[in-house]
């Protein structure tokens, strides 16, 4: 937590600082967009690990008694 204030506390400095304009945090320079379609976020085995487990918990073997009330 004490990182996570620092960093909050750079920022606002550097706000402050450099001025803020609302145009520079609409991108990122150096990275490019992945067109939709094109990517596959872990691969295909990754995935569907992940819909199993998924899938196990919403079971009434794999479920918790607490889980519903918190979605």
């Amino acid at each position: 937590m004490v990182i996570v204030k620092a960093c909050v506390v750079l920022h606002n400095f550097v706000c402050d600082r450099d001025g803020y304009k609302f145009e520079d945090a609409l991108t990122v320079t150096g990275l490019e967009d992945v067109p939709d379609g094109q990517s596959v976020r872990g691969g295909l085995k990754a995935n569907s690990v992940r819909k199993t487990v998924a899938d196990y918990f919403i079971t009434d073997a794999g479920a918790a008694s607490w889980q519903m009330s918190r979605i």
